[in-house]
């Protein structure tokens, strides 16, 4: 049953929709370490990829010129359209579809009590009780280049396992801008929905970007030093640290994200 709940996003105050539990137990105050993070990194043109019932793309709102927000799921589409007129984020296009590697008509599968895990089944099918919808998947070099964004600045990313498949959709329009990137590491669902590994995910971003930094909680690591790379893929395997990745292309676009979270682990 769809209900209202009261939050705060990076200070500012919302009254938002939803009909899972994902706001439950967070205290009236949403991922406050990653609203800094998200915070130091906004600017420009920004496409919120997987932004489900609006938590991000309310605060990209709050701080980039334009907002680009791409949800797939009918259902938690209707949501987001719901929170984000009820904000009145006048910078903000909705767009009700996912970005994938190739175009084409996907499942996607959730927990009725929790949309944000979200997932593209398309090698892996979820136990009995799940919700099923079938979604439109386009690529993002194909939005761009049919003008739905004249510049992408910062591109953030979570897609439950699927991220790999969003920026290999996106090449050429990461070649052309240049774009800071802001991803989600989830070894459960790389692993489970994709079959990658977490060595293997991170080699294709080390590829794809000179910059790349392992953020947790009050600092960063650069997954590019093999011990720092260790220690990361550890600690995320075994205790889910540094979920957050940050990749870019000058040292310019992650200065602000190095002084609010610096090198070493406080």
């Amino acid at each position: 049953m769809k209900h209202a709940s009261s939050i705060d996003i990076l200070h500012s105050a919302y009254t938002v929709v939803t009909d899972d539990r994902y706001l439950d137990n967070m205290e009236g105050c949403w991922e406050p370490a990653t609203a800094r993070i998200l915070e130091s990194m906004a600017y420009g043109t920004v496409l919120d990829v997987g932004a489900n019932i609006g938590m991000t793309t309310l605060l990209h709102s709050q701080l980039a010129d334009e907002v680009h927000a791409f949800e797939p799921s009918p259902t938690t589409f209707s949501l987001l359209e719901e929170n984000v007129a009820a904000a009145a984020c006048e910078n903000v296009t909705l767009h009700n579809f996912g970005l994938g590697q190739a175009a084409g008509t996907f499942e996607l599968t959730y927990s009725s009590d929790n949309r944000s895990g979200a997932y593209v089944s398309d090698k892996v099918k979820a136990s009995e009780g799940h919700m099923v919808e079938t979604i439109r998947i386009e690529t993002l070099d194909k939005f761009v280049q049919a003008g739905g964004a004249r510049s992408v600045d910062v591109i953030k990313i979570d897609v439950e396992g699927f991220e790999l498949n969003v920026l290999r959709g996106g090449a050429a329009t990461l070649a052309r801008h240049r774009p800071a990137v802001v991803l989600e590491m989830n070894h459960w669902c790389l692993n489970a929905f994709q079959r990658i590994s977490i060595p293997d995910f991170l080699d294709v971003l080390l590829e794809t970007f000179p910059i790349v930094l392992a953020v947790h909680e009050d600092h960063h690591l650069d997954v590019r030093s093999p011990s720092n790379r260790y220690v990361i893929m550890h600690q995320h395997i075994l205790h889910f640290w540094y979920q957050t990745l940050v990749c870019a292309f000058h040292p310019s676009q992650v200065e602000r994200l190095m002084v609010g979270f610096p090198h070493g682990r406080r």
